[in-house]
């Protein structure tokens, strides 16, 4: 009884395989088409594009007080508009970014102003530190696609991407300047225009001509 069983169990070790038992096992062995790769799993994901960004910036060249001239993409804060006060209607206007056509400066008045402080800290009473700084007040003229202009008081930032580098560069359209102590007037640098390089762009043929000169008028005010 017992050679029996031994001569069972060695015959079931030598004989051939059952293809079918073979395919199962292999099927059993192998992941569902369904479950990812283990790379998928530590891919990065994906950067998606931002088509209101790319938008906002322009082609533009910025010159600066000291004839320094930057050339490259600028643009300004997204989704804000260039807020001016107007002298002229003595009230807020916003303007859309891409409705303008240039900034231009014109300095009221510059000045060495003189640094004071108080004679002990408990005083009222100011004395001449002997020590200045340079001070300015800008006015900026906003003129728009269309041709029309706006002057007055603007703060806004400028990022630009310079031509042949990756790096950004921060400039500040200010209304008033007060520069470091010791520093002069043509130290303290300021942003006198920005011109924006006009770009190759096909109007549709069912959109007018007068449509952009339309749009160019869209102008929203409000009072802070």
């Amino acid at each position: 009884m017992i050679i029996n069983l031994l001569s069972i169990l060695l015959a079931a070790q030598t004989a051939p395989a059952d293809p079918s038992m073979n395919w199962l096992l292999e099927q059993a062995t192998t992941a569902p088409a369904t479950q990812p790769a283990d790379e998928a799993w530590d891919a990065p994901a994906p950067v998606l594009a931002n088509p209101a960004r790319d938008a906002a910036w322009r082609d533009a060249t910025i010159t600066l007080s000291n004839g320094e001239r930057v050339r490259g993409r600028v643009t300004t804060t997204l989704g804000k508009p260039i807020r001016i006060y107007d002298l002229e209607r003595e009230e807020f206007r916003d303007f859309a970014w891409n409705l303008i056509e240039r900034f231009d400066a014109t300095v009221q008045w510059e000045r060495i102003e003189k640094e004071w402080k108080f004679r002990e800290s408990a005083s009222d009473i100011r004395e001449y530190s002997g020590r200045t700084y340079p001070a300015r007040l800008i006015q900026y003229t906003l003129t728009l696609k269309n041709g029309k202009t706006a002057s007055g008081g603007i703060v806004a930032p400028l990022y630009i991407e310079k031509l042949g580098s990756t790096d950004t560069l921060t400039l500040v359209i200010h209304k008033r300047q007060k520069g470091e102590i010791g520093q002069t007037l043509d130290q303290l640098v300021y942003i006198q225009s920005v011109d924006f390089a006009p770009r190759a762009t096909t109007r549709p043929a069912t959109q007018p001509a007068t449509t952009q000169a339309a749009e160019a008028e869209t102008i929203f005010t409000n009072e802070e």
